[in-house]
């Protein structure tokens, strides 16, 4: 169960802070300063390292990750390959099931929205926006049991931009 201080009483313009990247590629607003994780996971073409900024308040969490992609994997792969990796990855770790996804560009780059439902009770569903500049996917998630409707989801998504130019451009571009 998630607790905290209540994704709802949080929404007043100076509980939101906004959350620079440590690496300096995005920002975005967050009601409380984020936890940080990382990890690198070894794959057979290489290390995929990835980092993540979350926080969990009234059964709603909130993150922004970043997966830097082996060099070859991403030479070998297709965006709309790597973009269905990363969308089948998430959904089969959690054992989720699809409710709706859609193409998009964000910021001029390759992207994929999508929401899926984990298994079980009470019911949870999990926003996702996935971006890929270069050999780095962004993922975006809102969790709870109606992140589409949540107004916090909502302004957590909105927030979200690159901070090196359109689309992370410093970053090698596909």
């Amino acid at each position: 169960m998630l607790l905290g201080l209540g994704l709802a009483s949080a929404t007043s313009a100076e509980s939101w802070v906004r959350f620079a990247s440590p690496d300096g590629t995005f920002s975005i607003e967050m009601p409380g300063e984020p936890r940080h994780e990382s990890d690198d996971r070894f794959t057979p073409v290489g290390s995929v390292v990835e980092t993540k900024y979350w926080l969990a308040v009234d059964y709603t969490e909130l993150s922004v990750e970043t997966h830097d992609i082996p060099t070859l994997a991403a030479a070998m792969m297709s965006d709309a390959m790597l973009l269905d990796q990363a969308r089948e990855g998430v959904i089969d770790n959690e054992g989720g099931t699809v409710i709706a996804t859609r193409d998009l560009e964000f910021e001029g780059a390759p992207a994929r929205a999508f929401t899926y439902r984990y298994p079980g009770e009470p019911v949870r569903v999990e926003r996702v926006l996935t971006v890929l500049v270069g050999s780095r996917i962004y993922l975006l998630t809102g969790t709870g049991p109606d992140p589409e409707a949540h107004p916090g989801v909502t302004r957590f998504f909105d927030s979200f931009t690159f901070t090196k130019g359109d689309g992370g451009e410093e970053q090698e571009r596909r």
